[in-house]
Order: structure tokens, then C-alpha cells, then sequence
């Protein structure tokens, strides 16, 4: 019997799943039935959205598992421990850092706190609960959903369970651990204080890899290497010590000098060659050709573009869900791979979240008493929509697992407008420095992108790596091509999305361009929409000219 398999992860960025073998069933992130964005804590909506979707009481699931051994706070006190401040360089999170970094070390300590982790789970769920490490969980997320019976997984990201990062080597369904790096010397730790120097949120530093596009990394470079380093056998990451970080002295207090874009491209460039180093070591020792890549330092597609392009390296694979978002899914992987045993098996979308009956949308539009129509091809006319230059709002289906929308909750333009970083990015109240993506024809990839291959092109359905752009793609699609010269692009299959699909091939019969502009359907600071109201409000704040809900289309006129 195929063993039905339930997983949470309760920190930041909270989530669940549900798997029935190695097939995904659903897969939630707390902060979309929440709307409160990166919402931590036990995921209880979550937990009960993904039951739900799968018909499903708790009592009939084989087993729970969670993410994490020793990140107990959030089980003890219901919330992610350092809710609302995220003061990377701040007291709290140094003390946070330093009892991790305690519970690796001190092995009598991380029994102590797995067993009260296992205590409180218990009590949760009314039976015994498996924890799974933090980065073993990344790693499974990205070897088993993958098209590579073998693979080097690398996990990267700020911290967790006492590590910062760590490498596996993947085999017959199985991450055998190499070695790791501690959580003080994190990657994501450098890049997150980067952000927040700059002013940048440190949940949103990404914003950096935008604006290192229009600086120049050489003049703050060699504060960056006093900043960050790597021991001289590239398996350990080094950064400034801990507990002298200060805005106002040292290397941080150094970066003033510099103006903010050249900042951003030396931290940016930094972490590139770091990581590059870093995984260069892994490949020497496993002589691994096939990469998979999970953890939230991976969500930095020039990283991810920078590792593909190695010549090592035949094929890559960022898990979709590469944040704290994937570590539920990896989980469950994880201990389904451990008991009963799992083989890598490409995952075939992501649209793995709740869906909606047209008879609700149908109310959510009454509710508002705004005009409608029900269109006998609503696709078409999206198309239609786009070619004409108006911005869509699409709300279709079953949400997307992880952070990209990818046509089910996305926005679409077309992609010859230049200036709609500007005006768009500003009717969202997004940064200008972010670039939009595109959303490209699969069969027309090759001609778009220069760098793009067979080894690279099961990563690039879910939008996780950037490409150089084509002289053609640069002149037909200006608004998704970056100053650098590069797309991150989400390459469209019919077998996948065939929604989408079908609107970008009538766009291209119409204009020749086999692209549409694709960003997520929120606003800043909110979650992507999950439900009928949240997409209806937003066009009736007129972030979008048209919005497509299920069969209806509403429009601005």
C-alpha cells in the first residue's frame, strides 16, 4: 500500500504537505491562507487546506514528519522566533545564532532539544512525530524531484539546524551527507546584512541581486573579501566575526564609501565567486556532472546561471519551492526515502495549492457587484488583452507551490514596452530595480536564450535561472531583459500549462513573439492571491486593467 505522508515545517516561511508516495498531493505555504507574508509558526490552515485538498481526515495519514531538530522556539511558543525584526547585525538574532551554532556542537545539548521537539510534536499530533534535518530536507527536495538518477545536492541558505550549508552525494534514491558549514559563516547571513545596509528589508534581498545590474562591483570588492571568505580547503564558509559586527565599524562601516549599486554587484559578485568555489570542491570530490540545487540562497538565479555555465556541469536543478517554502515537501521525501525508498521522479508542475469552483468565483464577482462576463474562450481573449497592450491579472486553477507564480496567479503584459519597469513596478508598489520575467514558448527557448540546454531545461519551467538573452530577444522583448543582458524566464510546455500555453502561441501568431511579461498577481508586501476576493480587490484598486477569474473577464473602460 502507498503510504500517505504529512509534512510541516513550522519557522518562518511555515508550510505543509501531503504526499501519497513520491507523488506530491498538495503543498501550502501558511502565509497565503494568512495573507500575513513569510508567516511563521505551527501551519495550521495549511495543515488543514492540504488535508482538504486530498480528501482526507488526519487519522487516515500513514504518517507526520516534520522539518527541523533544533529549532524548538517556534513549537514552544507558536511563532518563529524572531517575528517583526530580522535585525541581522541586532542583539536578538546574534544570541538566536550563537544557541544554534551551541545545539550543533554540543551533541548531549541537540539530543536534549530534539527530544522536547519530539515531546511537543507528540502532544500536537497524538503520535509519534520523525524530525528531519534542515538541510537533508533541501537536499531530497532537489535530488527526487529532479531528472538525474545521480546528482551533487547542495543546500545553502541563512541557517538552520545548525548549519549554513551542506553537501550530499545522491545515489539510488538516497543523500549520503559530505560535509557541512556552520550556521555563524552563512552565506545568507552576508547577503542579508548586505541588504539591510542598503536598506532593504532582509526578507526581500533579493532586491540586491536587481540593483547589482546598474553598479560596478570593483571599487567595494575588497571589502567584500574582508566581509566573506572561504577556508583554503573551500568547504567552509568565513565570515566577519559574529559579535563584532557593527553599522558603525569595520568593513560594514567601510561600505558607506560606496554608492549603494556598487555595493549590490560586489556582494553580488562575491557571493557568485564564493559559491562557485564552493561547489567546484563538491564536484572534484563525487565527480559528479548533474547538479541539484535547494536552499533560499539558490533563489539568486545569477548564482544559479553562474553555476550552470561551469564546465563541470552537464545539467542543474533548483527545487522550485528552494526557500523554506520546499522544506515540508523535503521532509516528507526524505523519510518516504528512507523507509519505503523513493527514485528521482521530475516534478511535472507546481500547481499544488487550493483550487477554486467556478460557482465561488461566480459569488466572489456577485459579492462585488462589479460587471462581468463569462467568456466561451477566455484564453483567447487574454491574449487579445495583451496584444493590445493592457495589463491582466490571471486567476486560474490550483495556486503554485513555492514562490513563483507561473500562470495560475500571475499578471501578463507584453514584452515590448521598456519603460514598464517603471510604471508597473510602481502600480504594485514594487522596487523599479526588480526586472520583470518572461514567460516564453518552449518551442521557441532555444532561439531566446543562449546558454539554454537540454541540461538546464526541466529547471527552467518554474522559473529559477537566469539565461543571456539572444540579440533577437533583446530587440522583440526589452521589458523582460535586465541590464545585464539576461532573462529569467519560465519556459512554457503545453503538457505543464496548457492555459498559458495557448495564450502565448496566440500572442506569437499575432505579433511574432513568443514571450509574454509574467509577475506575480499581489501588490508589495502581500502574498500572492489564493482566493476570488483577493484578486477581485486588487482590480478594483486598479493594479490591473483586466482580470481573467476562471471563465469571467472584467475590465477597466
Amino acid at each position: 500500500m502507498t503510504p500517505l505522508v504529512l509534512a510541516v515545517h513550522e519557522d518562518s516561511n511555515a508550510n505543509a504537505a501531503l504526499l501519497r508516495g513520491g507523488d506530491i498531493v498538495a503543498a501550502v505555504a501558511e502565509e497565503r491562507l494568512t495573507r500575513v507574508k513569510f508567516q511563521g509558526g505551527f501551519p495550521a490552515r495549511a495543515v488543514a487546506e492540504v488535508l482538504r485538498i486530498a480528501g482526507v481526515p488526519l487519522a487516515d495519514v500513514d504518517a507526520v514528519v516534520a522539518g527541523n531538530r533544533l529549532h524548538f522556539l517556534p513549537r514552544l511558543f507558536g511563532t518563529a522566533p524572531i517575528e517583526g525584526e530580522h535585525d541581522l547585525l541586532g542583539l536578538r538574532h546574534k544570541a538566536y545564532l550563537t544557541l544554534q551554532d551551541f545545539l550543533r556542537r554540543r551533541a548531549a545539548a541537540g539530543r536534549a532539544v530534539e527530544a522536547l521537539n519530539r515531546a511537543l510534536l507528540r502532544r500536537r499530533f497524538g503520535r509519534e512525530v520523525p524530525l528531519v534535518d534542515h538541510h537533508t530536507a533541501h537536499a531530497y527536495s532537489a535530488y527526487l524531484t529532479s531528472p538525474f538518477p545521480e546528482a551533487l545536492a547542495v543546500s545553502v541558505d541563512h541557517f538552520g539546524d545548525g548549519l549554513s550549508g551542506r553537501v550530499f552525494a545522491c545515489r539510488a534514491g538516497r543523500c549520503a551527507p559530505m560535509w557541512g558549514t556552520g550556521a555563524l559563516d552563512s552565506p545568507g547571513q552576508f547577503y542579508g546584512e548586505i541588504a539591510q545596509l542598503l536598506g532593504i528589508h532582509v526578507l526581500n534581498a533579493g532586491k540586491v541581486t536587481g540593483l547589482a545590474a546598474r553598479g560596478d562591483p570593483r571599487p567595494a570588492y575588497p571589502v567584500m573579501e574582508r566581509l566573506f571568505r572561504l577556508e583554503d580547503d573551500d568547504r567552509r564558509f568565513v565570515l566577519w566575526p559574529l559579535w563584532r559586527k557593527s553599522r558603525r565599524r569595520g568593513p560594514h562601516r567601510d561600505l558607506a564609501r560606496f554608492s549603494p549599486a556598487d555595493v549590490a554587484a560586489a556582494a553580488q559578485k562575491r557571493l557568485e565567486d564564493l559559491l562557485v568555489a564552493f561547489v567546484r570542491r563538491a564536484l572534484r570530490e563525487t565527480g559528479d556532472r548533474f547538479l541539484v540545487l535547494s536552499g533560499g540562497v539558490f533563489a539568486n538565479v545569477l548564482v544559479n546561471q553562474r553555476l550552470w555555465n561551469l564546465p563541470e556541469v552537464e545539467g542543474v536543478f533548483i527545487h522550485p519551492a528552494m526557500s523554506d517554502q520546499g522544506i515540508a515537501v523535503g521532509a516528507a521525501l526524505a523519510h518516504l526515502a528512507e523507509t519505503v525508498g523513493l527514485a528521482p521522479h521530475p516534478i511535472p508542475h507546481v500547481f499544488l495549492g487550493p483550487d477554486c469552483a467556478e460557482d465561488e468565483m461566480g459569488r466572489a464577482l456577485e459579492d462585488a457587484r462589479l460587471p462581468y462576463e463569462r467568456c466561451a474562450d477566455v484564453d483567447a481573449r487574454v491574449a487579445d488583452l495583451v496584444v493590445r497592450g493592457k495589463v491582466v491579472g490571471r486567476f486560474t486553477g490550483r495556486l503554485e507551490y513555492g514562490p513563483r507564480a507561473l500562470g495560475h496567479r500571475s499578471i501578463l503584459f507584453h514584452t515590448g514596452d521598456p519603460s514598464v519597469n517603471d510604471w508597473l513596478n510602481a502600480r504594485l508598489d514594487r522596487s523599479e530595480t526588480m526586472p520583470f520575467a518572461p514567460a516564453t514558448l518552449a518551442e521557441s527557448a532555444p532561439a531566446c536564450y543562449e546558454d539554454y540546454a537540454p541540461g538546464a531545461a526541466h529547471t527552467a519551467r518554474f522559473m529559477t535561472i537566469t539565461f543571456r538573452c539572444s540579440e533577437a530577444m533583446k530587440r522583440a522583448s526589452p521589458a523582460v531583459v535586465h541590464l545585464d543582458g539576461t532573462a529569467r524566464p519560465q519556459v512554457v510546455h503545453e503538457d505543464a500549462t496548457p492555459g498559458l500555453h495557448r495564450i502565448l502561441r496566440l500572442v506569437f501568431e499575432k505579433t511574432g513573439v513568443p514571450s509574454v511579461l509574467n509577475t506575480s498577481f499581489n501588490r508589495h508586501g502581500e502574498p500572492i492571491v489564493c482566493r476570488p476576493d483577493e484578486a477581485i480587490r486588487l482590480f478594483r484598486d486598479r493594479r490591473v486593467d483586466a482580470l481573467a477569474l476562471g471563465p469571467f473577464l472584467l475590465e477597466h473602460r
